[in-house]
């Protein structure tokens, strides 16, 4: 990843009606990838800035939105700076994920305070798991499981959890794929890349 980029995932809580977030993240430029989640946030976000300032500019900007009756859209947000990238799929795309409604999508939060090596083993040579970031914060890695057989997320479940390093693991099912690498859904139904944005550094 290029140094001078801060890549980061955006977790969002809103309240209300999901219309007025979705309009404004589907369109914005720094939101790469989004996903609607269950679990204590409502959204994850691929997401990438040029400096802290224009971070800390959008981060307001989400916060100052709000709805008709002047309550916040947004009543929480957590940002985690993505420090590498161990594994992420390669010519994938909106479509993929809109062809695979018989399969189990979730992004697992692990935290591992120490001695990430046999985790990061077992993680790279699961064909079940897509994604494995390092990131900062509450966690030290985020992974994207795409499964067929729920057993089979179990297992590896089973597997990490022999692991004395890691202290907790927390599951988040993923509802729908809203935008994926700057690609939306039209009004056809139809993926279609938006020509105004110019981002294409991804992590996910």
């Amino acid at each position: 990843m290029p140094e001078t980029i801060i890549h980061a995932l955006v977790l969002i809580q809103n309240w209300g009606e999901d219309g007025d977030i979705i309009s404004v993240l589907r369109k914005n430029k720094h939101v790469i990838s989004l996903f609607h989640i269950m679990g204590r946030h409502s959204y994850l976000i691929d997401a990438n800035f040029d400096d802290k300032a224009q971070l800390a500019a959008w981060i307001n900007r989400m916060k100052s939105i709000k709805h008709a009756s002047g309550a916040p859209v947004i009543i929480a947000i957590q940002t985690q700076r993505i420090i590498d990238v161990h594994k992420k799929k390669e010519d994938f795309t909106l479509t993929d994920y809109m062809n695979m409604r018989d399969r189990f999508h979730f992004f697992v939060k692990i935290d591992n305070p120490h001695h990430d090596r046999g985790l990061l083993k077992l993680l790279s040579k699961s064909p079940i798991v897509h994604s494995i970031l390092h990131v900062q914060g509450e966690n030290s890695f985020t992974i994207e499981v795409i499964v067929d057989d729920y057993g089979k997320y179990r297992d590896l479940l089973s597997e990490m959890k022999k692991l004395e390093t890691i202290h907790h693991i927390e599951t988040q099912e993923v509802i729908s794929v809203i935008k994926y690498r700057n690609q939306v859904v039209d009004e056809s139904g139809r993926a279609v890349k938006r020509t105004d944005d110019i981002r294409e550094l991804y992590t996910l």
